[in-house]
Parts: C-alpha cells; structure tokens; sequence
C-alpha cells in the first residue's frame, strides 16, 4: 500500500487498485490469530478446512456477510445512480456508444459536453473500437450550439450534462433517439447565407456578430471554411506534471470598449473542441460582456493562451471590431 502514501500528487486510480490485495490482508489478520495461520493456508491448498477454530470461522463470515450487506447496494444501486459517478466512469458515453453501433448509417455528429479535457473524446473512442468509423464534435450547451456538420443541418446528442441551452429553440427531438441521458435531436431552424466572411489564417471564419444590450451578450457565428491548422495536441495527465501546459490551444476572445478604448468587460472562450471539427461546420457561441459602464464598440479575435499570441486574419489583423449604435 507504499504508492498510494508517496505519491505527489494524490494516488491514482491504479496505485488504490494495487493496494486492495494489502487492505484485505490487514482487515484479516486482527481475526483469524497469527499462530497456525501457515497450517490454514496449507489445508486450503489441500482442499480441507482444517485447522481453524470455529469462532475463527464464524467470525470471517460475519465479517463478510456484513461487509456485503453494507457495500454491494452502493456498489451496484446507489453509486451507479449518482450523477457524478457516472460522469467520472463516463457511463453515459458507454450508452452513446451503444446507440451508434445500432445505428451504423450515423458518422456526422455533435454532442454535448463539458469540455473537461479530451476524456469525453477517449471514452468514445475505447468503447466503440476501431471497426466504427465516425467523426463527433464535442461542445458545451451552455455556450455553444452546432448549426451545420458538412454543411447540412446538425444532428446532436443533447441534454447531458446540462439540460438547458440558451440555443434549445433551434432543435427539434428525434423520436427514439434516447441513448442514457442524451436526447438525439436535429436543427430545424432556417440557416441563413452570409456573404464575405472575415477568415483567420488557420481556417476557421467569422460569418455573423450581434449583441444584445439587453442581456448584455455577443452571439458570434463560425464556419470551419479549411480543415483547422491547430497545434498539437498531447494527451496530458490531469493534473498535468509540473511546468507542463495542459490548457486550450485556441481561444476566441471578445472584449467591449468604451470611447477611449479602454476595456469594459471581457469573455473568453472556445465552447467547441477545435480538435474535432471538419470542413463545412458551423456553429454559434456566446460571449457574456457585463460592463460597469456604455460600450461604444466590440474587438473579437483567436488567440493562442499557452502563448497569448493572437492569429491574424487573411487580410492581416489581428482582431475584427463591431461598432454599437
């Protein structure tokens, strides 16, 4: 059980599993008494129970019976139940996976997500296998909504983690398309054609820009015009090991400013995985700007956050700009 108290930090998942075997062992020996124990174990290897006393033995099968009686409920009742488990286990990624090997004709697909790193991505990837071939983009409903995936309105796995989404309106439910907590759903809104989109260099596009005062939130609309130029992307431990960067390598950022300049409010934020979308898709986030005071005009742009470099668009700027009235 060694590992589990040296290592920094706190012991993984596979330093308890190893320590299970020691625990047992230490839980016995108050028990069953030391003196004899090697003649026990020697009648067990021969087939026979000999060589116990039969308090020794009622008292282990107390022990176990009441350890069952108290553990197995939560082990296969109440955890399973538990949101937070079912997060940390991905079990709702397990049903997702199922729902898709039924329904081979689905490849192009969105679902929602907390973004907590790539293990929504991975757990994906392990249950399905390598026999099925799709291609999911990962977003955050609670800022975020796929519009189209190759250019024809989205289908997206929905309603999990978060079951409400400032974008709800746009879908409409797919019937039987339940897998665990995800609601399968369709775009059903009209999407509009913009003309003369601002592009960045690495192939993501700004189609649409538009704020609200009254709610004080920008709604910003993207295209994946290019397969995306992003850096790479190692899989990191979490936590990350000491001067490792683990963060996002592409961030959109929005900044409200008043006459002079200077700033009022910001929000940053990417509430798509970069790292899964294709060509042909859009998809519309929105940025928070509370200000204490009147904005007079928006900046947005990419930038990189390992780095604080931002990305020039194909004219050269380094940020697009919306004047309020």
């Amino acid at each position: 059980i060694s590992p589990g108290f040296i290592s920094v930090p706190a012991a993984s998942l596979g330093h308890t599993i190893a320590a299970q075997s020691a625990a047992y062992i230490l839980l016995a020996l108050p028990i069953l008494p030391l003196e004899g124990l090697g003649n026990r174990l020697i009648s067990w290897e021969r087939g026979s129970l000999k060589g116990g006393s039969a308090l020794s033995w009622a008292a282990v099968l107390i022990l176990v019976f009441s350890l069952a009686v108290r553990d197995l409920p939560d082990y296969y009742r109440n955890w399973p139940e538990r949101g937070m488990v079912r997060f940390l286990y991905r079990a709702d990624i397990k049903e997702l996976a199922r729902y898709i090997e039924d329904n081979p004709g689905m490849a192009d697909f969105a679902v929602s997500s907390l973004l907590a790193g790539p293990w929504d991505r991975l757990a994906l990837e392990i249950e399905l296998g390598d026999g099925v071939q799709v291609r999911p983009r990962w977003y955050n409903p609670e800022r975020a909504s796929f519009l189209s995936l190759n250019g024809q309105p989205a289908y997206v796995f929905r309603g999990y983690p978060q079951e409400t989404s400032p974008f709800d309106s746009l879908y409409q439910d797919a019937a039987g398309g339940n897998a665990g907590d995800f609601q399968l759903s369709q775009v059903t809104a009209d999407l509009p054609s913009f003309n003369d989109p601002d592009c960045f260099i690495n192939g993501l596009c700004l189609l649409a820009a538009s704020y609200d005062s009254g709610s004080a939130t920008l709604d910003l609309t993207w295209e994946t015009k290019l397969r995306l130029a992003l850096p790479e992307s190692p899989l990191i431990s979490n936590p990350a090991p000491p001067g490792i960067y683990s963060g996002p390598r592409l961030l959109v950022f929005a900044q409200l400013l008043d006459q002079e300049g200077a700033l009022l409010a910001g929000d940053d934020g990417l509430w798509v995985e970069p790292y899964s979308l294709q060509m042909g898709d859009r998809f519309i986030q929105k940025h928070r700007l509370e200000n204490p005071g009147a904005g007079t005009a928006i900046i947005y742009g990419l930038y990189d956050p390992m780095n604080g470099e931002r990305l020039l668009t194909a004219d050269g700027q380094d940020h697009l700009r919306l004047e309020l009235d």
